[in-house]
């Protein structure tokens, strides 16, 4: 049980379980605004809504879950377990980068991007407000997962040595 409990894990497990959670949210959202266009007789389906509604749920989600599991950590185990979710993000954008550049998608980076979807809602925010996406705004959202800092508490103090 103490796996669950260390500090260094805390914020990649909790990113974790929030794109995986946000994946099925993402699905169920988006069945209901297909049904709901299906319906009401629209021969066209957008579900440019779905991202916008999708986006606005990982915000609060992410920060949430924030409050609850990550609040009573200092900075630096923060910094430190953010670090480690960072770096996931940017394996799998990679690994995604160099599959599409290859021609082909590999299923499983698709499969494996569900656990970086907790902090997905950076990059989709810069995506809506800049019109596009491109390489540089992601790599921007690969560091959402450091807005947990707001949540952490201050280390202990240092000492001030005086001669």
């Amino acid at each position: 049980m103490d796996f669950w409990k260390r500090p260094i894990l805390r914020v990649p497990l909790v990113l974790c379980g929030l794109g995986i959670l946000m994946r099925l949210v993402t699905y169920l959202t988006t069945f209901v605004w297909v049904r709901i266009l299906i319906a009401s007789g629209s021969t066209e389906i957008s579900v440019g809504p779905v991202t916008v509604v999708s986006t606005a749920i990982d915000f609060l989600l992410f920060f949430l879950a924030g409050w609850f599991f990550v609040r009573g950590l200092t900075r630096r185990q923060v910094f430190c377990s953010a670090s480690i979710m960072v770096l996931i993000n940017a394996a799998l954008l990679a690994a995604e980068q160099i599959s599409w550049s290859g021609g082909w998608y590999v299923p499983w980076v698709y499969r494996l991007y569900a656990l970086a979807e907790g902090s997905r809602w950076l990059g989709q925010l810069l995506f809506h407000i800049f019109g596009g996406i491109s390489i540089p705004l992601a790599v921007v959202g690969l560091f959402a997962p450091y807005f947990y800092l707001i949540f952490a508490k201050k280390g202990p103090p240092r000492r001030k040595y005086v001669l």
